[in-house]
């Protein structure tokens, strides 16, 4: 395919815009002179600092609150090659009906490519619909649009570049590989750990670190007083609130390695390649296929989807998260986010 100008339709979250920007990185790599954009509907001062290090990728926050940003929308990107919208975000779902409708009037005649999902609209708007398997990883969603496209896939895997700031570190008082991220919630109680189960999987992890190893608890504005209230007596570092996504891309980088429920942060983590432990939900599983990352990634998971074996389960916090044993998670760190001596000590 000729790409002058692409597009990709997606969610305004990290995960989803990470995946957004993967496929747009392969394009790139192929035509870079084409011009590309991610379209979300919130959030694009977030994302804009997540891809400061993409000068080539437009991030392009156009909603139906501002018609003026969408008659931009219209204007730079009207005959695009190439269109994708993403996958929907649960299963029986379906991504935004609005979302595609501007989609198909941008794209050109055979330039919009979407994915199966529960709306009865797909075939009449898109020019290609791809199936959503939940035994694929989301990577190869992505990768199966570029073959469909006939475009080659340069980057077998997706990769995070950050703008290089080492006055974060000294910022938060830090030395850096002195240090292990942790990060408890993602948004809301559905994919978080309870304060409860933070506080016990915390004390747990103080306990097998060395002292001269500090904890970051890090989240959201949103997150902060969650996060103090956790970390409150421990002596571990609440920095929730007080970073931007590049602080946090640099912090995470100079850090042992981080632990996290299923979200952005850890997202973020595995594509800058650090040590990474995963605690996950039952509906999370085709994010941390190794296809996704690599079967090299350092990258450990944990998962108790037996607990949900006859459908998800949450009593507010979901089940599944809840059931993982912190030893476990303690003890993986010790392994893998701890140098040799330390291990044998």
């Amino acid at each position: 395919m000729d790409v002058r100008k692409a597009l990709t339709f997606r969610a305004s979250s990290i995960g989803d815009c990470l995946m957004g920007k993967y496929l747009l990185e392969n394009i790139h790599a192929e035509v870079p002179e084409a011009r590309l954009g991610i379209v979300i509907a919130s959030r694009g001062d977030m994302i804009r600092d997540l891809f400061a290090a993409y000068p080539w990728l437009e991030v392009i926050e156009a909603n139906r609150r501002s018609p003026r940003s969408l008659l931009a929308l219209l204007r730079d990107f009207h005959g695009s090659d190439l269109v994708v919208t993403q996958y929907a975000g649960k299963r029986g779902g379906r991504f935004s009906l609005t979302s595609k409708f501007f989609a198909r009037l941008l794209a050109r005649k055979g330039g919009l490519v979407g994915f199966a999902d529960a709306s009865a609209w797909n075939g009449t708007l898109y020019d290609r619909l791809l199936p959503v398997r939940s035994d694929r990883a989301i990577a190869e969603h992505e990768r199966a649009v570029l073959m469909a496209a006939g475009i080659p896939v340069s980057l077998p895997f997706p990769k995070l570049i950050r703008l290089p700031d080492d006055a974060v570190v000294r910022k938060f008082g830090l030395e850096a590989g002195k240090y292990v991220v942790m990060h408890f919630f993602a948004g809301g109680k559905g994919r978080s750990l309870s304060p409860e189960k933070s506080r016990e999987l915390l004390a747990v992890l103080q306990s097998v670190l060395p002292t001269d190893i500090s904890i970051l608890v890090s989240g959201s504005a949103a997150d902060r007083a969650s996060a103090q209230s956790i970390a409150g007596g421990t002596g571990a570092k609440v920095i929730a609130g007080e970073t931007t996504v590049q602080e946090m891309m640099n912090l995470i980088s100079r850090s042992r390695g981080v632990v996290s429920v299923d979200t952005g942060m850890a997202h973020i983590a595995a594509e800058l390649g650090k040590p990474l432990v995963v605690l996950r939900t039952c509906l999370g599983r085709q994010w941390w296929l190794p296809e996704q990352y690599g079967a090299d990634a350092s990258i450990t998971i944990f998962s108790c989807d037996e607990v949900c074996a006859a459908g998800h389960r949450y009593n507010g916090y979901p089940d599944c998260l809840g059931a993982i044993p912190v030893e476990a998670v303690a003890k993986a760190v010790r392994t893998y986010m701890l140098p040799d001596p330390v291990r044998e000590s």
